[in-house]
């Protein structure tokens, strides 16, 4: 067989300080195990307050200082939409996070409350309030309050740095490691969900059931080269059941998102969950290689997505979104979106007092060359984090779906789909030459930093979303036969 032509790039391979992260499990569930149990139910017709003391007594100092930290959290759905606002009170200080839930979307929630130790401080009072316009029913799983007691959190100076940065409740409720798990009054059995195990912190945790990109404790596993085939990340034993196996496979058939198959007590899931939980992930093994990563690693990551940018907006014939618009409308861009979206988060739907605190979506995935335009969407910055850079089906519901459509102006096809910009696509096998050339050989991208090369990724990526595409090609062998073709 004849060797194909690698001109010059080579796949990325992981560096070794990937590889050392101390990836051990923490016991005998290797996260690859499943639960299916039932959620608790309440359902309200008015707003309602529930009310929990947690005790001083339980206070423990953690990362090796005199810091203590109260919590409350759990995982929720309902058929409504509703806003549930969580809160702590100690010494009359309060900590509170407001949550607005979209109907029939499940979403991870929490609040959490920092202590002096040195100060002295009565029991804490934490609460949970539920704020309705009509009868609505409410399930949720995994309910908890307490003070955190993490055995590795207690000694770990440098976990403190981890648990309290900018981007803390992209882990909640995960990072509380709440080990019991409370009923609010007026609960009852409510539906089937799936749980499943993570192989360092021994918890069963809930993955989302009606939408598997719609992450909960666990991160997808493959995305862009979904179906996942990795066995251990896709496939669960089902070790417990609450139900017969007729309601289970019901379930499946009829309610839970499709993307999940039930069959022998197995569950098989499309794009697979990671094996530990996003806490664990954070703590244990993402905090490992961080430590050990460069500034020039960093750096690197900042780099390439700019690079994509960069490249979309040769690719379209663009300047800076900035100057363009400035210069066509003679308005600022940021603030375009910001009015446009009634200075509100589209997806939680809470105000954004100043233009300083909005995030600006690419709504349309950069990984899959949509560049930042007039179709952005403005976000609060929970939501920015939450969706990351998948595709807007993968994250709003139908309806919000259509209404993002109807504000961007992108039709509601294209909205919907997972496609990567089709027209970037033709731009770039059109100028291949140059994007393998010119655009790759930029002395940025060809630095060796620590072992790696910027063009390589590059490469690697802009291939991953040309293979998403109905008329996908392979770039480097769209180069070779250019070159022989003399274009």
């Amino acid at each position: 067989m004849e060797k194909k032509q690698s001109f010059g790039f080579s796949t990325p391979v992981r560096r070794t300080t990937k590889n050392i992260s101390g990836n051990k499990v923490g016991g005998e569930l290797t996260g690859s195990e499943s639960e299916i149990i039932y959620t608790k139910k309440l359902s309200i017709d008015s707003a309602k307050e529930f009310e929990f003391l947690i005790p001083s007594s339980e206070a423990i100092g953690l990362f090796n200082k005199d810091i203590a930290i109260a919590a409350i959290g759990g995982y929720f759905i309902s058929d409504k939409d509703v806003e549930i606002n969580l809160s702590i009170t100690i010494n009359e200080n309060t900590t509170k996070s407001s949550y607005i839930l979209q109907g029939n979307r499940f979403e991870a929630i929490g609040n959490d409350f920092e202590l002096d130790l040195a100060i002295k401080f009565n029991n804490a009072v934490a609460k949970i309030e539920f704020k309705v316009v009509e009868p609505t029913t409410i399930h949720y799983t995994h309910f908890a309050f307490g003070f955190i007691s993490k055995e590795e959190f207690i000694v770990s100076e440098e976990a403190y740095y981890h648990y309290s940065n900018s981007k803390k409740r992209i882990c909640f409720p995960e990072q509380f490691y709440f080990n019991e798990n409370y009923e609010i009054d007026g609960s009852v059995n409510g539906d089937l969900i799936i749980t499943k195990s993570c192989n360092r912190c021994q918890r069963y945790l809930p993955v989302n059931p009606f939408n598997q990109r719609q992450q909960l404790a666990f991160s997808n596993h493959c995305t862009t080269k979904a179906p996942c085939t990795h066995n251990g990340f896709s496939i669960y034993e089902v070790v417990l059941t609450s139900a017969d196996k007729d309601t289970i496979e019901k379930k499946f058939e009829e309610e839970f998102d499709k993307a999940y198959a039930y069959k022998h007590e197995m569950i098989k899931c499309y794009f697979g969950h990671q094996l530990e939980c996003k806490a664990c992930k954070k703590f244990f093994v993402n905090a490992a290689l961080n430590h050990l990563r460069s500034s020039s690693q960093h750096r690197e990551d900042s780099l390439r997505r700019r690079a994509f940018e960069l490249l979309c907006r040769k690719l379209l014939g663009l300047n800076s979104i900035y100057h363009d618009f400035r210069i066509n409308t003679g308005k600022e861009f940021d603030k375009f979106i910001y009015e446009k979206f009634d200075k509100k988060c589209f997806n939680c739907n809470n105000p954004i007092a100043i233009i300083n605190e909005m995030h600006l979506d690419h709504t349309m995935p950069l990984s899959h060359l949509y560049p930042l335009d007039e179709t952005a969407t403005c976000l609060c910055d929970s939501c920015n984090l939450a969706k990351s850079d998948i595709f807007p089906v993968d994250f709003y519901d139908e309806e919000k779906l259509k209404k993002l459509s109807e504000i961007t102006e992108i039709p509601l096809a294209v909205i919907s789909s997972r496609m990567p910009n089709e027209k970037a696509l033709i731009k770039l096998k059109e100028n291949v030459i140059w994007f393998i050339e010119d655009f790759l050989t930029h002395p940025e991208y060809q630095k060796d930093r620590d072992g790696k090369v910027a063009a390589n990724s590059i490469l690697h990526s802009v291939q991953k979303a040309t293979n998403n595409s109905p008329n996908k090609y392979d770039i480097l062998e769209e180069y070779g036969k250019a070159k022989k073709e003399g274009k």
